[in-house]
C-alpha cells in the first residue's frame, strides 16, 4: 500500500521540480551582461534576440535620441526616442542600458529601458530616429566641396558673401557657443568673420560638443546659405548662416 503512494508523490515532485524550472527560465533576465567593447565587437557572446545589459558605461553626450557611450577606448551609439530626456533626471555614474544590438545603418545599441539603482525608465519603441551617416576620415572624399580658409567670410565683403550663397565649401575653424537675442548658437569663428550654424541635427549638437569640451577646431564641410543683414554683420560680425554637411571626429565622418 505504501509503495502505490511514493511512485505517484515521487513523480509529482519531479513534475514541481520541472515547472519550477519553467518559470525560473521564464522570468529570468533575458538581457546578457556584457562588456561594452565585448557587445560592441565580441567575442560573440549568447543572447536571444541580440539583448545585452551594459552597465555603466561613461556617457559621453547626449541629445534627442542619441546617446554616445564610451569604456576605455570603445565609443559607440545608443539610441532611443527622447532618450537624452529619459537619462536626464538619473545619476550618470549608476546606468545600465538594457538593449538590442543593430547592425543597420551601423553597429548601434537600441535602448529598451535604463535602470539607475530602484529606477527602470522604459524607451518608447515607436517614432523614427535620425542616425547620422559615419564613414571613416581615411575613406572619406569631398570633391563636391571647395577647400577655403575662414578669411573669405569677410563680414563686410558684402558682393563676394553673395556670391558664396548656396555654394559648399571645406573649413578648419575655431568653435564657440554664444548667445543671441536669448538663444544659444553654434558659430565657427574666424578672423575676418563669423558663421552661424543653422539646425544642427543631434548628431551634429553631439559632435559640436565633443569638439569644443576638448579645444578642437571644427574640421568639415559647410553650405553657405545666406548672408547676414549689413546691420547685423556690422553690429556682430556674422557673416551669414551655414548649414553642415559633414564633420571629422575620432578619426570618422558624421554626415
Amino acid at each position: 500500500m505504501i509503495r502505490k503512494w511514493i511512485l505517484p508523490l515521487a513523480a509529482l515532485a519531479a513534475m514541481t521540480t520541472v515547472l519550477a524550472g519553467c518559470g525560473e527560465e521564464k522570468n529570468a533576465n533575458p538581457y546578457a551582461r556584457v562588456s561594452l567593447r565585448q557587445a560592441t565587437y565580441g567575442p560573440t557572446v549568447v543572447s536571444k534576440g541580440y539583448k545585452y545589459e551594459i552597465v555603466n558605461p561613461t556617457i559621453v553626450q547626449a541629445k534627442g535620441s542619441l546617446c554616445l557611450v564610451r569604456e576605455g577606448n570603445v565609443t559607440t551609439f545608443v539610441v532611443g526616442r527622447s532618450l537624452a530626456d529619459k537619462i536626464a533626471g538619473l545619476d550618470p555614474s549608476h546606468i545600465t542600458f538594457d538593449v538590442v544590438k543593430k547592425y543597420s545603418p551601423f553597429v548601434h545599441f537600441k535602448a529598451q529601458q535604463v535602470v539607475s539603482g530602484a529606477d527602470t525608465v522604459f524607451i518608447s519603441s515607436t517614432g523614427s530616429i535620425f542616425y547620422p551617416h559615419i564613414t571613416p576620415a581615411a575613406s572619406f572624399t569631398s570633391p563636391d566641396f571647395n577647400a577655403v580658409p575662414m578669411s573669405r567670410f569677410r563680414w563686410n565683403a558684402s558682393a563676394k558673401l553673395k556670391k558664396m550663397e548656396e555654394k559648399k565649401y571645406s573649413v578648419r575653424s575655431k568653435l564657440a557657443r554664444v548667445e543671441e537675442e536669448g538663444e544659444e548658437h553654434w558659430m565657427l569663428v574666424g578672423d575676418r568673420g563669423s558663421l552661424r550654424i543653422d539646425s544642427p541635427t543631434d548628431a551634429d549638437e553631439i559632435v559640436l560638443s565633443e569638439l569644443l569640451k576638448n579645444q578642437l577646431d571644427f574640421e568639415g564641410g559647410i553650405t553657405f546659405t545666406q548672408t547676414e543683414e549689413w546691420t547685423a554683420r556690422r553690429n556682430n560680425h556674422v557673416a551669414g548662416t551655414v548649414s553642415i554637411d559633414y564633420v571629422k571626429f575620432m578619426n570618422r565622418v558624421f554626415s
